[in-house]
């Protein structure tokens, strides 16, 4: 992955979290235009937002920071500079921000489809019955899985 596709999944995590913990903090509508043009201080701004709301931060929110502490861990130092990104920036935005809104956590899947414990769900998940990727103690699940109660029925 090039350093302008780090930028862009780098931005698309944030304003998901940022819609997460709250409407009002739309990320990439303050900082969409200038992550392309100075991408090294738009990043901390934006770190600096989001840490300023992470006791809001329950497990799918830490998880997505896991994801954006694991890309940013990926930049080497030479590629956190303010050099203007390339357009194609937006290509990854657009890309990580598709993904990152068609998946849920198993709490998610648990009312979506009609479970009052969400430990249903972990369980299906851990079985293989609900097809999940387990990212530290959070499942991730596709939001257009089917639901399982409706499968079996």
């Amino acid at each position: 992955m090039d350093r302008t596709q780090k930028f862009g999944r780098l931005i698309a995590i944030a304003n998901v979290l940022g819609n997460k913990i709250g409407g009002e903090n739309k990320i990439s509508g303050k900082h969409l235009t200038d992550m392309s043009r100075k991408p090294a201080r738009t990043l901390e701004r934006i770190h600096t937002e989001l840490m300023e709301h992470a006791h809001k931060f329950g497990a799918d929110e830490l998880a997505l920071l896991d994801m954006f502490g694991e890309i940013i861990a990926d930049l080497d130092v030479s590629e956190f500079t303010n050099e203007p990104l390339s357009r194609s920036y937006l290509q990854s935005y657009y890309s990580q921000q598709h993904i990152l809104n068609n998946i849920m956590s198993a709490e998610e899947a648990a009312e979506m489809w009609g479970y009052t414990n969400p430990g249903t769900v972990k369980n299906m998940c851990s079985e293989g019955k609900v097809i999940a990727i387990k990212k530290g103690k959070t499942w991730i699940i596709d939001k257009n899985h089917p639901n399982p109660k409706t499968k079996n029925d």
